[in-house]
């Protein structure tokens, strides 16, 4: 017999403002997807053929043949088996689902562990989206009174790896500080549906959140985009790309923080002046040669894990060692 449903665990709101949540107030949001009429026709198909033989025996059989109040009474079995069944389906199936599997992800899912790890293992057990090959890269004017223009170009692919269709919108924030200027935005999948927003439209859509001081370009602003399932055969990867600018101090530590499931990540130079150094690091899957303007963290990240970038003055000393380029 296929499932009764299928069953995954999802944070309750993903544009909310981080907090930290108890962990007895940890409960996850469920959601159930939704079987097709193909699916529910196969599960009630027993149910509905024996109230039809109830219905039939019952309209149909003579009351003068022998065991006749018997044969009544089991096609009233009948028919009130098919009510239940059909009630069960569309009313409690849900709710034993999610009883069961609570029971079994506390059984197996980070077995021994405190709730709260258990927790987060189940978090990211409940994965759907998930990017690959994101890059970022930093692009630095000359520094000019303490301060430097950063334009950054951020690239990556983002594919479903759920058992449903989901929809998709990219999101991106920056701190009001640095004057942020989202410039570009283009999402989709080659060959089918591709959404491109210049700075002009990407303007009307930016929040302001003043208590936190951030502007926001949020996913609920922009069109959604229909990412089939990779289980379901799909091989095209959602492609994004945004470029914004930032007023930066001219020493400073970028943390770029990765709100969704990350397979490896790149930070690159463009360019930078002469006066500056670039530098990151404090991770044991980092991939740096000497001289060169690429690090590469070869490892898989969950949502909310980040990456640190520095970059400051260079010492006069170190300065007129560089090589010219």
């Amino acid at each position: 017999m296929p499932p009764i449903e299928i069953l995954s665990v999802e944070e309750a709101s993903e544009s909310a403002a981080p907090t930290t949540i108890p962990a007895k107030d940890r409960t996850p949001a469920r959601r159930f997807h939704a079987l097709s009429v193909k699916d529910h026709f196969r599960l009630l198909l027993p149910f509905l053929l024996a109230g039809a033989m109830g219905v039939l025996a019952r309209a149909k059989y003579p009351y003068w043949w022998p065991a006749n109040e018997l044969v009544y009474f089991l096609a009233d079995a009948l028919i009130v088996a098919m009510i239940l069944g059909v009630a069960f389906d569309l009313f409690s199936a849900k709710l034993l689902v999610e009883r069961v599997s609570d029971g079994l992800a506390q059984t197996l899912v980070g077995r021994g562990l405190p709730a709260e790890m258990q927790g987060l293992v189940r978090d990211v057990v409940s994965t759907d989206l998930v990017r690959d090959h994101y890059v970022k890269s930093y692009a630095f004017s000359t520094p000019e009174n303490g301060l430097v223009q950063v334009d950054v170009e951020v690239r990556y692919e983002i594919r479903n790896y759920s058992e449903a269709v989901r929809d998709y919108g990219p999101e991106l924030t920056a701190e009001t500080f640095f004057q942020p200027e989202f410039r570009f935005l283009e999402y989709g999948i080659a060959g089918r549906k591709i959404y491109t927003f210049s700075d002009e439209n990407l303007s009307s859509k930016v929040e302001i959140e003043d208590t936190l001081g951030v502007a926001r370009v949020p996913k609920s602003a922009l069109p959604a985009l229909s990412l089939r399932p990779v289980r379901g055969g799909e091989k095209a990867a959602c492609q994004v790309t945004w470029r914004y600018g930032l007023t930066v101090p001219e020493q400073y530590c970028d943390v770029t923080v990765l709100d969704e499931a990350t397979l490896g990540a790149t930070l690159h130079v463009e360019t930078l002046p002469e006066e500056l150094e670039f530098v990151s690091g404090c991770d044991a899957s980092l991939h740096h040669e000497a001289g060169s303007q690429t690090w590469y963290f070869e490892r898989a990240f969950i949502a909310g894990q980040h990456l640190r970038a520095w970059w400051f003055r260079r010492k006069p000393a170190a300065r007129a060692l560089r090589p010219r380029s």
